[in-house]
């Protein structure tokens, strides 16, 4: 197994260097020091899997990438900042896993075992084209080839436990289970596959039934079964891809299930990232610890999926867009307790890895009940809030409002305007007016960073009905014009 390494300093790639070669035998290690050096190697030799600081991230990583993709080379991730950016990018160019630091030597050699094994069980062979006339003669590289063809009816079983672990368990049940007809299992690396021919398929479902039956009776481990009854004239390859494809409903239909189809599965289109009025939602919701609010939002937006499903993966992305926000939120009242930093680690890999939704958004919502509640808890122990303190959670809460104001501020806070006027410019030493400007500039200037919205919908998004005072007001702050600032930024 040829591996190629980039890391982050000498130290770091002597301590993956020696935790590869100290526990795993037949690996070849080549270390790179510059993500050029590690492309035009990876151009020309092709290895088995590629260890990448995503640390060093730009054009050169995403050409590196690119080429990973044309040639199928698996890829591994390392970083030190668990962002949106490092998911979204893990994400994006498929990577097989991030580990962060630190992270330890027993986890990068289980995650290269498990590679490893699934490299064996996928690789492809040189054969000519060919069909196959009895399931018995079907073998591994059956599935990866385009042109091998199965002469009699059959279908394609995969069986999938949320624990991998308990695959041999499956395995070894079907073993013992009289199934009709002739057959054959196969064990990949997530799932059990059993290629079955029969003339009568439909049958076939009363047998899986009462296999499931069975196997809750004498195992407490959740078990889906996909069936794939598909009959047009395809390849085993395609057949095999159509079956991993239908596995992906685990997804959204959860464990302790039969699931039959003809057709092969097809995914709609899912913007994965937050819109700006999104955004400012989950700002909102944050700022005023609207939990109510928080768990209807999440459960409309993750939970009423329908047919057809999108891909799980962008579903996972657009997870990640909403802890950005919460991330966010966090770093803006200083939440950075190890309680909390574990649990954003944790709810994180959860979205990554966990194979349901539904159990994704229960780890979602409990960490975001986590979090509002430590903030209630800072706020006890400052004691009450002043009235500056006051009225600055509700600029934060109400700037995107164009018609929110210092009267409707003094109303919120049932107090004539011209006290809080007079009482917020003595206590915080700028007057009402100019804080509420600052923090719509602040926000302004986010929206120039990170979207190509029209100037027109910045202002709009920031509270100024009017494009022309938000210019004016914008450079009045900056010093530039919302134009000059966008272009300035992306140049740098």
């Amino acid at each position: 197994m040829d591996i190629y390494f980039l890391a982050k300093d000498s130290l770091e790639a002597q301590g993956i260097r020696w935790t590869i070669e100290s526990h795993l035998a037949g690996v070849k290690l080549t270390q790179f020091h510059s993500m050029e050096e590690l492309f035009q190697s990876v151009q020309k030799n092709r290895p088995n899997l590629v260890i990448l600081d995503m640390d060093r991230w730009g054009k050169e990583s995403e050409r590196l990438c690119h080429q990973m993709q044309q040639q199928k080379t698996r890829w591994l991730g390392i970083s030190s900042e668990r962002i949106f950016q490092t998911a979204y990018r893990a994400l994006q160019f498929r990577a097989e896993d991030v580990l962060f630091r630190p992270f330890s030597a027993d986890d990068l050699v289980k995650r290269i075992q498990q590679l490893r094994y699934q490299m064996r069980n996928e690789q492809p062979f040189s054969l000519n084209a060919s069909v196959i006339t009895n399931a018995n003669s079907i073998d591994y590289p059956d599935l990866f080839l385009s042109d091998h063809h199965y002469d009699e009816r059959m279908i394609m079983v995969a069986f999938l436990t949320p624990n991998t672990d308990s695959l041999q368990l499956v395995y070894e049940a079907l073993q013992r289970y009289p199934l009709p007809g002739k057959y054959k299992l196969f064990a990949l690396s997530d799932f059990i596959l059993c290629i079955q021919e029969t003339e009568k398929a439909e049958a076939l479902q009363e047998v899986y039934h009462s296999f499931l039956t069975r196997w809750k009776e004498r195992i407490d481990e959740p078990l889906a079964i996909f069936i794939n009854f598909d009959s047009t004239q395809k390849s085993l390859k395609n057949r095999y891809l159509e079956t991993r494809q239908l596995t992906k409903r685990i997804f959204f239909e959860g464990y302790d299930i039969i699931l039959a189809e003809n057709n092969q599965m097809q995914s709609r289109e899912l913007d994965p990232f937050l819109t700006p009025l999104e955004q400012r939602q989950w700002i909102e919701m944050l700022e005023k610890q609207n939990i109510t609010a928080i768990r209807e939002w999440v459960e409309h937006e993750f939970l009423t999926y329908e047919q057809p499903y999108p891909d799980p993966e962008m579903v996972r992305i657009r997870l990640t867009s909403v802890l950005a926000q919460i991330r966010r939120h966090m770093k803006s009242y200083n939440l950075q307790s190890a309680q909390l930093e574990s649990a954003y680690h944790n709810v994180f890999q959860h979205i990554i890895h966990t194979p349901v939704i539904y159990q994704i958004v229960q780890e979602f919502l409990a960490f975001t009940a986590l979090l509002l509640n430590q903030v209630k808890a800072q706020l006890l122990q400052k004691g009450p809030h002043s009235l500056v303190e006051k009225a600055r959670e509700l600029i934060e809460s109400n700037y995107w409002e164009a018609g929110w104001n210092l009267a409707a501020c003094a109303e919120a806070l049932r107090i004539n305007k011209s006290t809080l006027s007079r009482r917020f410019s003595k206590e915080s030493g700028t007057p009402f007016g100019n804080l509420l400007h600052q923090v719509r500039i602040r926000e302004a200037k986010q929206l120039l960073q990170e979207t190509d919205l029209s100037l027109e919908e910045v202002a709009r998004l920031t509270g100024y009905s009017h494009q022309t005072y938000f210019n004016a007001k914008f450079k009045q702050i900056e010093g530039c014009t919302p134009f000059a600032y966008r272009t300035g930024y992306r140049s740098s």
